[in-house]
């Protein structure tokens, strides 16, 4: 390069040495700017360093251009081309904490290029420029840090193969690598996530609501899983119920397997408590504690301690209304009372049985159940119906009653309130001689017996048809001189003309106006007329009792000496 510089004219050379002092000046003049700039401010924000596109050429590059063709540098050059604006690369809004970059030396770049273009002015005007730069200047505010002292960038010798746009790639290369190694060295180099998506941050206040949703879902969670358990429990309960209603069902229907094809009663834990209790009327009872200590009463008095039936609450009144009470004696029988019954219930009507309990077998033993259950009620007739046997004394009668009561209560757990005697109580328990005792122990005993005061006569021995039976069922409840009817019917074997009968019986009555009750121990009784003693609010109108005349009573008794008989 010296060797080009020597063979150059002399005013070429003159030309060159007083630019390249001008620089070393110019450098010199920087050195003193860097060193009064130790201790940098406070960085202030500056705006994004704009780079420079096209790179800018060095004093020396540019006089060793202008030597190596034998030319000044061009007059066009004096004035700066406008330098496009460079595209500046939009930082990430996700960057938490961007480095700043310290301020490039664009003017620096920019007054080397005008010292390269206008030389010969600065060598003119040198002694000025000197003395300018001796006088102190104000100190500027540092954005980031002190500009590094620039190095001078060394000339390169063109080589042959080498065009002018390779060595402006180089220069431009050189460039950015100087201003990339420009930053301070405390700061760290800024880095840019480009994948935002994989490395972005959640901020607090979301990271917050995630947890609050999280712990919203968790309780909808536990919240199901609570119902359904619930619901699962309910229904398990419910199909635990289910269950137990169907076993008690059958187990009332079961079948004895010693005799096929027979319906019996099943042996249920109630009816096996009280067998293991013992007969009902042989437990003691208050009303025979209250007794048991009296010697002015007879012998059989303390007999059967638990043979007592509830006090009445209130006093048997007459009813204001017309009320009939339809009765079936000498049942049950299997052929016959679960007709009566199926009739009872269609037709919605309650009605009394005074059973024969010596009637009661496998066959009939459920209907006593049935009656009960369906809300009719429940009484004596009899444990065998045989005048001579029962009447024969107040013992006999009541050894019969406790076979009798004792029966039932072992079959239902019923206790029996009240009775009526077979014939009625002006039969021949009045000519046995031992009614008035039998009366006064079974009311100290808190029974009540009941006569009737209409009748359908199908036990007269007389084949009558249906109809002649419901005409005198409905006329006998019509005439009766008493709004308390007692009907008379019976649901023993051999009486099917009853069964059909009795549907036109009971709506007929319903028509005229009658209630169709079962009998309770509030029920005012019908008692027949045996003596002078017996109470005159229980007897029928002499005009009844003369109408029906002794001979009723004795076909009547006949009737259910036959009934006896046959059984």
């Amino acid at each position: 390069m010296d060797n080009e510089m020597d063979q150059k004219p002399n005013d070429s050379q003159d030309k060159h040495q007083k630019a390249k002092s001008s620089f070393e000046d110019l450098q010199k003049l920087m050195e003193q700017f860097n060193i009064t700039a130790d201790e940098p401010e406070e960085p202030e924000e500056t705006e994004e360093p704009e780079t420079v596109e096209e790179p800018v050429l060095s004093v020396d590059e540019l006089i060793e251009r202008a030597a190596a063709s034998g030319e000044e540098p061009p007059e066009e050059d004096e004035a700066p081309e406008e330098a496009e604006e460079p595209e500046t690369v939009e930082e990430p809004e996700a960057a938490e904490a961007p480095t700043e970059l310290e301020e490039e030396p664009a003017e620096q770049s920019e007054k080397l290029e005008k010292s390269a273009e206008t030389a010969d002015e600065e060598a003119a005007a040198e002694p000025e420029k000197i003395a300018e730069a001796e006088q102190p200047k104000p100190e500027k505010k540092k954005t980031a840090a002190a500009a590094p002292k620039k190095k001078p960038v060394k000339k390169k010798e063109l080589k042959p193969a080498e065009t002018q746009e390779d060595l402006e790639q180089q220069e431009r290369e050189a460039i950015l690598e100087g201003s990339s190694k420009r930053r301070r060295p405390d700061q760290p180099v800024a880095t840019v996530n480009l994948n935002q998506k994989a490395g972005k941050k959640t901020s607090p206040a979301k990271k917050k609501k995630k947890k609050k949703n999280s712990k919203a879902a968790k309780a909808r969670r536990r919240k199901k899983r609570l119902m359904r358990m619930c619901t699962a429990i309910v229904l398990l309960l419910v199909a635990i119920v289910l269950v137990v209603s169907v076993v008690k069902a059958l187990s009332k229907h079961t079948k004895d397997p010693e005799n096929a094809g027979s319906a019996v009663v099943a042996e249920d834990d109630g009816i096996a408590a009280r067998q293991k209790e013992g007969p009902a009327s042989q437990q003691e009872s208050k009303q025979y504690l209250a007794i048991k200590d009296d010697d002015s009463l007879p012998s059989y008095a303390k007999e059967y301690p638990g043979m007592y039936a509830d006090a009445v609450s209130e006093p048997n009144v007459l009813s204001d209304e017309k009320v009939c009470y339809l009765t079936f004696d000498d049942g049950p029988s299997s052929t016959n009372t679960p007709d009566i019954l199926d009739t009872l219930k269609k037709a919605k009507v309650k009605a009394t049985f005074f059973v024969v309990t010596s009637e009661i077998d496998e066959e009939t033993a459920p209907i006593l159940q049935r009656i009960v259950d369906e809300g009719h009620t429940l009484c004596i007739h009899a444990n065998e119906h045989e005048y001579s046997k029962i009447y024969a004394s107040t013992e006999a009668y009541l050894e019969d009653f406790a076979q009798a009561y004792d029966k039932i209560y072992e079959l239902t757990g019923y206790r029996v309130q009240g009775f009526r005697f077979p014939g009625g109580s002006n039969g021949l328990v009045n000519s046995s001689g031992c009614y008035d005792n039998i009366v006064a122990e079974m009311t100290r005993r808190g029974f009540e017996y009941y006569d009737w005061n209409a009748y359908d006569h199908d036990s007269e021995g007389v084949n009558y048809s249906v109809d002649e039976i419901v005409n005198y069922a409905v006329h006998e409840v019509s005439i009766s001189s008493r709004n308390d009817v007692i009907l008379l019917m019976h649901d023993t074997y051999g009486k099917e003309k009853t069964v059909e009968a009795l549907p036109s019986i009971s709506s007929q009555l319903k028509e005229a106006g009658n209630d169709m009750l079962p009998i309770t121990n509030a029920t005012r009784p019908v008692h027949f007329e045996v003596d002078d003693t017996t109470p005159p609010e229980y007897n029928e109108d002499a005009a009844e009792e003369e109408d029906a005349g002794s001979s009723d009573s004795e076909e009547d008794t006949d009737s259910h000496s036959s009934d006896s008989d046959a059984a």
